[in-house]
Order: structure tokens, then C-alpha cells, then sequence
């Protein structure tokens, strides 16, 4: 598996390589999607929701240092403990990550790829040489995954069981399923169509202009699907990469299966 060079031009491999050679732009023109300490559950859920399609992760930063993440597992966590209208009122501080990465732009790529492989939500923090920070994020990894020059095409991907949800489930089942899902989405039972954390909280920032407590329990039914982009299985890596860098919800799907950006990662993870 090889990508070309942005500096050089040069078929490379991820071991060793720089951030400069494989992603499409600067990585200091991708700053961390910031919130703040004393910022609700609810304005969390409200920007993942509206930003889904650049990051899986807010930073929340205080005196201009990141002091957490905070990410839809955080706030669907809290949530399935406390499924009212008043814990959307709480603090992100109660519920963010404070076990999180901080590397240095010098880091190579194969390294950052293989540790957001290993953790729940694929992200880290960049530290820019002093100059501020930068997210890596899973849409990063489709960046450089859209440079890949690979014989390897969408019928490549493994075959693998499927997630379904049923319209007279409950939030709370499909909150479930989620996280049970490797790759982030559950399709509708009998349907093209699929849900992801980001719709659950664009569900969740619906309710609370209502106030609704006891939101997991709310009929499945009310979620807005997303229909997946279909593919054909001779797509190359690269273009699977390109299409799915071109949707909100990135998933695209063949005649034979499923492909999210957590497939993706997991084909460079195993391949570096």
C-alpha cells in the first residue's frame, strides 16, 4: 500500500513518513474544534451534531490548553445514566475525557494511526510547535486514505455482520447497538438506511427545546435515517476515500457490504 508525496511526488509508505507529505492541506489549517469548561451537555451535543462532517471530538479548553475531549460515547454515556432534560443542563466537565493524546507534530503518521486504532473515538490533539493545535480525527485518516495508490477496491473489504434496529425500538436500544457496532452505524431493519451518533444527537438537541425527560425510551421510529452512498465494488480505496470525504455521514455501500471511516482505519492499522 503506497501514497504519493505532496512534497515530492514519490510513491511512499505510512513508517516514517510526515504529516506534510500525505494530507491534502497543512495540518495547522485544521485547528481543534474548541468548547468551553463551563459550557452544558446540551451546547456539546449541539456542535458534534453540526460539525459531525470535521470532527468526532470536541476539545474543551481552558486558559488556552486542552483540558479534555468530549466526544457523542461521553455524552450518550452520561445520557443512558441520567436520561432527563436536567442532565443536558450539567457541566461537560462531569462527563469529558481527561485521559487524552497530545503529540508532536514530529510524531509519524503510522504511529498516530495505529494508537487511534486502539482507542474508542480515533482522535488526537496536534501540538503545532508552540504555534497553537491541530486535530487528527478519523476524517484525516480518509484524507490521506484518499492518496492511496492500491489495487486493493471496495469488493476487498472483509464481509461482516450487520447492525439492525427496528422502528418499535426504543433510542436507548439503538444507543445500545452503537456502541456495540465496530464500525459506528445500524441499519434499519429491511432498509437502506442508517444511524449513527450524529443522529442521535441531532435528536438530542430536537428534545431539549421541549424539555422531554425520559429521552432514551422515545420510539426509535423518530430518528432521522441517512441512506448511504452506493458504490460500485470496483471503486478504488482512493475514490472510496473521495466519496465518502463528499458526505455528511460518510458510508458508502455495494451490492455486498457496508464501508465507514472505521473500516478504513482499520485497513491502514493493519496494513502499517
Amino acid at each position: 500500500m503506497y501514497f504519493q508525496s505532496l512534497l515530492s511526488g514519490e510513491d511512499i509508505t505510512l513508517d516514517g513518513c510526515s504529516f506534510e507529505e500525505v494530507l491534502p492541506y497543512s495540518l495547522m489549517s485544521i485547528p481543534i474544534c474548541t468548547i468551553s469548561p463551563n459550557d452544558n451537555v446540551w451546547v456539546a451535543a449541539s456542535m458534534l451534531s453540526r460539525i459531525s462532517d470535521v470532527t468526532n471530538c470536541l476539545v474543551v479548553v481552558e486558559d488556552e490548553f486542552p483540558i479534555g475531549t468530549i466526544g457523542a460515547f461521553e455524552i450518550l454515556d452520561g445520557l443512558y445514566k441520567n436520561p432527563t432534560a436536567r442532565y443536558l443542563e450539567e457541566s461537560i466537565t462531569k462527563i469529558m475525557n481527561a485521559d487524552f493524546y497530545i503529540d508532536s507534530r514530529n510524531t509519524d503518521v503510522a504511529s498516530i494511526l495505529r494508537k487511534m486504532g486502539k482507542i474508542r473515538d480515533p482522535f488526537t490533539i496536534i501540538e503545532n510547535n508552540g504555534a497553537g493545535f491541530s486535530q487528527f480525527s478519523i476524517r484525516q485518516a480518509l484524507e490521506i486514505g484518499s492518496l492511496c495508490k492500491t489495487d486493493f477496491t471496495a469488493s476487498s473489504f472483509p464481509k461482516k455482520q450487520i447492525s439492525t434496529f427496528k422502528r418499535d425500538d426504543r433510542i436507548i436500544d439503538v444507543v445500545k447497538k452503537l456502541e456495540q457496532a465496530s464500525d459506528r452505524v445500524v441499519f434499519l431493519d429491511g432498509q437502506v438506511a442508517f444511524v449513527n451518533h450524529g443522529v442521535v444527537l441531532e435528536k438530542i438537541k430536537e428534545l431539549n427545546t421541549a424539555r422531554m425527560d425520559n429521552l432514551l425510551d422515545i420510539s426509535a421510529s423518530t430518528l432521522k435515517t441517512v441512506t448511504p452512498t452506493l458504490v460500485s465494488e470496483r471503486l478504488s480505496l482512493s475514490e472510496v476515500c473521495k466519496v465518502m470525504l463528499g458526505t455528511g455521514y460518510p458510508c458508502v455501500m455495494t451490492s455486498e457490504q457496508v464501508i465507514t471511516p472505521h473500516d478504513i482505519l482499520g485497513l491502514f492499522c493493519r496494513g502499517i
